[in-house]
């Protein structure tokens, strides 16, 4: 496994993937702590009454996009090792609006 940030394979993959794990599992617990999990608090967001999960949400893609922009821009990670995949906007926005009308039914 080559990573972006595993520099000259400073850690074994597998630590990697270690890790990769339990920084999914803590940001999974931290947003359901918060109350993020709620299908009432992501249901607000389609009725226009409450804006915070979009803001953390929205607040932490800027941070990432900045982070990687800074740290490639001092060569601590190569910023062409990144795999951005392709986009099919037909089914994600297929899928987006599947699950955006089950969020408003069940949690009404």
């Amino acid at each position: 496994m080559n990573a972006p940030l595993i520099p000259g394979e400073a850690l074994a993959p597998e630590l990697g993937l270690v890790a990769a794990a339990i920084s999914g599992i803590l940001f999974g617990f931290f947003l359901e702590r918060a109350g993020f999990g709620s299908s009432r608090k992501l249901t607000a967001i389609f009725y226009l009454q409450d804006f915070a999960v979009l803001r953390v949400m929205f607040t932490a893609v800027v941070v990432a996009m900045v982070g990687l922009l800074v740290l490639g821009g001092i060569g601590q990670i190569d910023l062409a090792m990144l795999a951005i995949p392709d986009t099919y906007i037909w089914g994600q926005a297929l899928g987006g609006l599947a699950i955006g009308i089950g969020f408003a039914v069940g949690g009404c």
